[in-house]
C-alpha cells in the first residue's frame, strides 16, 4: 500500500531558524529519490515557499496557503487551486472594514498570485509586507480593496492581538462558501486569520492529492491551530514535541520538535526499507 507522507512548514520542519536542517534535507531527499510519497502542506504562498524548500528536492506538488493552491515545484506553476466566489469575498472584505480592520488580499492574475493591502493594522503585518516585496509575486501593491466580478480572489491573511482577530474570525466562519484558520504565530506574539474557500483547506487537498497519487494510507506532521484538520483527516496524524495544545489533541502520536528534525527522524528508519 503506498503511503502519501505530508509535513507543515513553519514549527514543524523548518528550525526556529526559518530553514530546513542539513540533516532533515538529506534524510528526505534519500528518501525521496528512493521513491517516498513526501510533500508539504503549508500557509506560505509559493513565493516564500519556494525559497525555504530550496535545499529539498520535492517531486510532488505542494499544498499551499493553506489548501487554497497546489504547486508543481518542479516546473514552478500552480497544479490546481479552490478559489473564493466573488460573493462570498466581498461579504468577508465588508466584515473587516466594518471592524477597521483591513487584511493582505491574495488573488491569482495569469497564473500568477497579487497581494493587496490598504494599510497596517500591526506592527507585524509591516514585518510581513517588507519580507515578501520584491519576491516572486506578480504585484505586492497597497491600494484600496475593492473586488470587481473579473478578481479570482483565494486568500486573506492578517495577523494583530488575539483580542482583535478572534471577533473578525467568529463573524466571517459564518459566512457561506467560506473557511477560516485561526492560531498563534510561531515566531512572535501575533495571531493570524487566514481566510480561503470552503473547498480550500490543508485536509481537503491532502485527500485530493491521496486520490491523485493512488495512495492508500496519509502520514501528516503538524505543529499548529491550521493543521488540525490535516491530523484529524490523516490515517496517522503526528505532532511534533512542540505543537500546540490543540495540535496534540488532534494527532496520534507526539514526535521528536522541529529543533530535533522531528519529522525527518520518524521517517529515518523508512531509509533501511527502501
Amino acid at each position: 500500500m503506498k503511503t502519501l507522507y505530508v509535513s507543515d512548514l513553519d514549527g514543524t520542519l523548518l528550525t526556529p531558524g526559518k530553514e530546513i536542517s542539513k540533516e532533515s534535507a538529506d534524510i528526505l531527499n534519500h528518501l525521496i529519490q528512493k521513491g517516498l510519497l513526501f510533500t508539504v502542506a503549508t500557509a506560505r504562498s509559493p513565493a516564500t515557499a519556494c525559497e525555504v524548500l530550496s535545499n529539498l528536492k520535492l517531486e510532488l506538488p505542494g499544498i499551499l496557503l493553506n489548501g487554497a493552491v497546489l504547486y508543481d515545484f518542479r516546473r514552478r506553476r500552480f497544479a490546481g487551486s479552490a478559489p473564493m466566489s466573488y460573493e462570498a469575498a466581498s461579504k468577508a472584505l465588508a466584515v473587516y472594514r466594518q471592524a477597521g480592520r483591513m487584511p493582505f488580499l491574495y488573488t491569482l492574475e495569469d497564473d500568477e498570485i497579487c497581494v493587496s493591502y490598504e494599510r497596517f493594522g500591526h506592527p507585524a503585518e509591516e514585518r510581513f509586507c517588507q519580507e515578501r516585496k520584491g519576491k516572486a509575486y506578480k504585484r505586492f501593491e497597497q491600494r484600496e480593496l475593492v473586488l470587481s466580478p473579473k478578481d479570482v480572489p483565494i486568500y486573506f491573511t492578517m495577523m494583530d492581538k488575539r483580542t482583535v482577530v478572534e471577533p473578525l474570525y467568529r463573524k466571517i466562519q459564518q459566512i457561506p462558501g467560506l473557511k477560516a484558520a485561526f492560531y498563534h504565530d510561531n515566531y512572535e506574539d501575533v495571531y493570524f486569520l487566514e481566510v480561503f474557500s470552503s473547498q480550500a483547506s490543508k485536509s481537503l487537498a491532502v485527500l485530493r492529492l491521496k486520490e491523485m497519487l493512488g495512495a492508500g494510507r496519509v502520514v501528516a506532521f503538524g505543529d499548529n491551530g491550521n493543521d488540525v484538520d490535516m491530523l484529524a483527516a490523516a490515517d496517522v496524524g503526528c505532532a511534533v514535541g512542540n505543537a500546540s495544545p490543540e495540535a496534540k489533541a488532534a494527532a496520534d502520536q507526539i514526535i521528536g520538535s522541529n529543533t530535533e528534525d522531528g519529522v525527518a527522524e520518524y521517517l529515518r528508519p523508512l531509509m533501511d526499507k527502501m
